[in-house]
Formats: C-alpha cells, sequence, structure tokens
C-alpha cells in the first residue's frame, strides 16, 4: 500500500487558520461603550484591591475606561500619561468641576466658606455657593480650569448648575453665564450637569449663542433614594417634565447625556430605546458615588 504524503503546507494550514483566528479575535476592538460617568475612579494607590500592584491597577483602570467613547472623571485622580493613554484608545475624557456647591472636604473650603448659602439636601459635606461672587468665578475659570486644560482633558462637564433653581435670582443666573463665557478662552466643549432651570432660561433668550454644547440629566427614568441606597422608577409626570426639556435642548443643537442609578433590565431595555430613538447617550450607574461598573 501507498502512503498519502501531504505537503507541509497542508498539514500546517489547520493550525495556521486558527492562529490567525486567534490573533483576529484578540486585536480586533471591541465595540465602545459610548458614555459614562466615573468620579468615584480612583487612580491612587489608596483604592488598590488586596495584593494588586497600584502600577497594575491604574493600568486595569485605564484599560476599562477605553472601553468608552467619552468619559467624566475626577481631574484629580489623572495624570497626562493616563490621558494620553485614553486618547491613543480613542475615548474623549471630560473633567468634573462642581461650580454651583462647595465641599467641606476640599482645599479650598477655607476660602470660600463665607459664600455657602445653604447646606445641599442628602450631601452633608456640601452646600450650595454664591456663584455671583467674582473671586469664586475667578477660581473656578483661572485656577481648577487651567490645570484641567494643561492635563490635556477633552472637555469641562460643570456640575450643579441647579444653584440657579434653589436660587432663581438673576444675580446668580448671571454669575453662572459669567463662568461659562470665561471658559470660553479654552475653547473646549462644555457639558452641564443638571440645570434645567438654567438651560431653559438660556434656551428662550438666546438659543443661537449658548456657551455650552451639552446637557446631562439625572434621574430621568430612575429616581434614586438616599434613606435606603435603593432605586425606583421615576414618576411620570417628572419623567414627562425632563424629556421634554431633554428634547428642547435636542432641538437647539446640544447633545444630551442621561445618567441613571441602578435601573433594572426591563427600564434599561426601555431607556435604550428611548436614547436609541432620540439619538441621546446615557449611563447606568452602580450606585451614587459612581465608581467603575454598572448596573
Amino acid at each position: 500500500m501507498r502512503w498519502f504524503k501531504q505537503s507541509p503546507f497542508k498539514l500546517l494550514a489547520p493550525l495556521l487558520f486558527l492562529l490567525l483566528a486567534l490573533l483576529f479575535l484578540v486585536s480586533y476592538p471591541r465595540k465602545k461603550e459610548n458614555y459614562g460617568v466615573f468620579l468615584g475612579l480612583s487612580m491612587t494607590p489608596d483604592g488598590a484591591e488586596e495584593g494588586l500592584h497600584s502600577d497594575d491597577k491604574e493600568t486595569d483602570q485605564l484599560v476599562f475606561l477605553s472601553q468608552y467613547k467619552t468619559v467624566v472623571l475626577s481631574p484629580g485622580s489623572f495624570t497626562k500619561e493616563n490621558l494620553l493613554y485614553l486618547h491613543r484608545a480613542g475615548t474623549k475624557a471630560y473633567a468634573y468641576i462642581n461650580v454651583g456647591a462647595l465641599e467641606n472636604y476640599a482645599p479650598e473650603y477655607s476660602r470660600f466658606k463665607a459664600l455657602s448659602l445653604a447646606p445641599y439636601e442628602n450631601w452633608e459635606d456640601e452646600a450650595w455657593i454664591d456663584v455671583s461672587n467674582q473671586e469664586w468665578q475667578n477660581y473656578i475659570t483661572e485656577n481648577v480650569a487651567e490645570e484641567i486644560a494643561e492635563l490635556g482633558f477633552d472637555g469641562f462637564f460643570l456640575d450643579n448648575f441647579d444653584v440657579y433653581y434653589q436660587f432663581p435670582k438673576d444675580e446668580i443666573y448671571q454669575g453662572l453665564h459669567t463662568v461659562l463665557n470665561n471658559l470660553q478662552k479654552y475653547k473646549m466643549p462644555i457639558i452641564l450637569n443638571g440645570g434645567d432651570s438654567f438651560v431653559s432660561r438660556a434656551l428662550e433668550e438666546d438659543s443661537s449663542r449658548l456657551l455650552f454644547q451639552g446637557v446631562n440629566q439625572e434621574d430621568v427614568f430612575t429616581s434614586y433614594n438616599f434613606d435606603t441606597d435603593t432605586s425606583s422608577e421615576q414618576d411620570p409626570d417628572t419623567r414627562s417634565y425632563y424629556q421634554d426639556y431633554l428634547e428642547k435642548a435636542k432641538s437647539a443643537g446640544l447633545s444630551v447625556y442621561i445618567l441613571e442609578y441602578m435601573a433594572d433590565a426591563k427600564l434599561s431595555k426601555e431607556i435604550s430605546a428611548y436614547c436609541k430613538e432620540k439619538q441621546f447617550q446615557w449611563y447606568n450607574a452602580a450606585g451614587i458615588f459612581l465608581t467603575a461598573g454598572k448596573a
């Protein structure tokens, strides 16, 4: 009997095919999530898991963040090198700035505590601040924003514009407007978190000359309960109000982002369908402190 002798290529072909397939799976870029808010994510060694070296933790965190197209981060936890890594991965990073309130643990607390207007409900270490004060405005736009721009962030995520809802005075509105105007020199896009009263007035007065490019709204579909650390569905009237507001913002040319807390699978499916239809981006946080990981 004559043995059939195969060529080396035919013998190796299945193995080569398998190796090429594995290389393709490893190198092929995963589909990125659109949006994530991770204010509680820390790059410092204090947050490292037991037995995990801080450098390993930093790499793991950056790999995690690179799975998103756009992320919102606390600027103090990141370096230029971190942001360069994210940029190379195709991820845009917005830096969080607390414009309308002051935390009692912040380095600038002693300097500005006299500007406190009232306690911030559910956040006992925070108070609303008088944004009409020029020194506060300059601190935000000249100190905080400049450091953020030098680090290499892609944009600003400005929080607590709801101070105008809490204190609906013209000087508060104008103070927030001044902050926005002074930030224009950095030529970086701006997202406002909350602040529906401020945004609605801005849309009514001069929607063609807005000083910000996007809005983020929390709790459109969910309602977070601070007492029990649980989340339930938002009441229909509030949900309808926010949807109407966000759709008006979109019609004015603004990008729209939604941040929900612990939406279950059924509600998440509904939110995803709504956001796809409206061309909004949304993120489902696992908890109120916005650490890594989704609900």
